[in-house]
């Protein structure tokens, strides 16, 4: 009996000694991940396989994997590996009748590593969704690329010059949206991006409604989103300088006085005055005119350059050109009389201006003249002048073009007034 007892009491310690030896550990929480994860994957995927002119049908994603946790900010940037299926709208094969795989079809669209899952969690909420070249990763580690993409972001200082008020609402270019609207009942649509603005943010979200235009893109989703141009039709909506859709000409002038170009058809969109001030940006504001009126408006940055350049000389711009009749320099008879040795004020450009200004501006008394441009087969000329009554200063420009006479035998080259334009100067 004394045996069975100690043989019991023996068992119920190699048990006990057993159960200490087992760590009871609490299983691990499983992360919640983005509802969108496979939209995003699938424009993503759609983006990289434009090339081969290839739609995506639906994709899977599985078997997510925690590769790092990197703090920032007020939350942090959690990076994943992963499995995925795409299924495509119709099958790819290669040249040997063989249809390509998921990973082959990436490879196809240039994509050389696997696919990374990056998003930024801060609490329950999930955003700035991106999938990357695990080479990327690689060479910059996993803070690294978030230091790389989300320290550095260039600061772009708000001017109340480049903006516009609609309502009690002022939008302003380079405006942080931080996930809001521009002005109230804007629609959104969000575009991945595919130009430059691809190299500082995945998406672009246009805001429209009440004939306003607003285009922002997203560095870091609800916390960074940059206002990179403003376009109206509203004939409410103003500029900080009071200039609205419907504004004249001469309005536009007097607001932005010594700091317009002109552009007879900026970017194919018709005749333009550019607002381009000495501040040593490249942010514009483009005035679209029809009919003596501002019709459109774009609060913008040139980023490299400034489209614009202002007139370096004494007519502005969108002082419309006049062309000159020299047809009786190309007839049978002034080629006749070239021959015997008349005309001879005609070789040289200056005698050719003079001859003009004589004939031309015989009602004023010329201050000053002399040579704007020299180009190829083109000489331009600038006069200033005095009205005898009145004593009004008139600027006129004179455009020279040299021409091989036709109708000679020995295929001489004169100089001929081609065109001119004229400007009164307010005193």
């Amino acid at each position: 009996m004394r045996e069975f007892i100690i043989l019991v009491i023996s068992i119920i310690l190699i048990i006990v000694a057993f159960l200490s030896l087992i760590v009871v550990r609490k299983p691990t929480e499983k992360k919640s991940m983005p509802e969108e994860l496979e939209d995003v994957f699938q424009q993503y995927c759609e983006l990289l396989l434009t090339t081969l002119k290839l739609k995506v049908r639906e994709v899977e994603l599985t078997r997510f994997k925690l590769l790092s946790e990197v703090p920032f900010e007020d939350g942090q940037f959690e990076y994943y590996s992963f499995d995925y299926t795409i299924y495509p709208e119709k099958a790819v094969v290669d040249s040997n009748g063989i249809v390509l795989n998921s990973s082959e079809l990436l490879s196809r669209g240039g994509l050389k590593g696997k696919p990374i899952l990056l998003f930024f969690r801060q609490g329950e909420e999930m955003s700035e969704i991106s999938f990357l070249d695990d080479r990327d990763i690689a060479q910059k580690g996993y803070k690294g690329y978030v230091n790389y993409r989300y320290a550095n972001l260039k600061v772009w200082p708000v001017d109340d010059e480049y903006s516009l008020k609609v309502d009690d609402h002022i939008i302003r270019l380079w405006e942080n949206l931080q996930g809001e609207a521009p002005f109230p009942y804007a629609v959104q649509t969000r575009e991945r991006t595919q130009d430059f603005l691809s190299y500082t943010a995945q998406f672009t979200d246009t805001w429209e409604g009440q004939d306003i235009k607003v285009n922002s893109w997203i560095q870091f989703e609800k916390k960074k989103e940059l206002i990179y141009w403003i376009k109206s039709f509203n004939p409410v909506a103003e500029t900080y300088r009071g200039i609205r859709v419907g504004s004249t000409i001469d309005e536009l002038k007097e607001k932005y006085r010594g700091e317009l170009a002109y552009e007879e058809d900026f970017k194919g969109a018709g005749p333009c005055y550019g607002f381009i001030p000495q501040d040593d940006t490249n942010r514009y504001i483009a005035f679209f005119v029809a009919d003596e009126k501002i019709t459109e408006i774009w609060i913008t940055d040139g980023f490299d350059e400034r489209p614009f350049k202002k007139s370096t000389g004494y007519v502005d711009n969108d002082v419309k050109w006049q062309e000159y009749d020299y047809s009786d320099k190309l007839t049978e008879r002034y080629a006749r009389e070239i021959y015997v040795g008349q005309h001879k004020s005609d070789f040289d450009a200056d005698k050719v201006l003079n001859s003009f200004v004589a004939k031309e501006l015989h009602m004023v008394t010329v201050l000053e003249h002399g040579l704007l441009q020299d180009l190829p087969g083109r000489r331009v000329y600038y006069v200033v002048c005095e009205k005898r009554e009145g004593h009004e200063k008139l600027h006129v420009e004179v455009m020279l073009k040299r021409i091989k006479l036709q109708n000679s035998v020995t295929g001489e080259e004169i100089w001929v007034t081609e065109r001119y334009r004229s400007q009164i100067i307010s005193n």
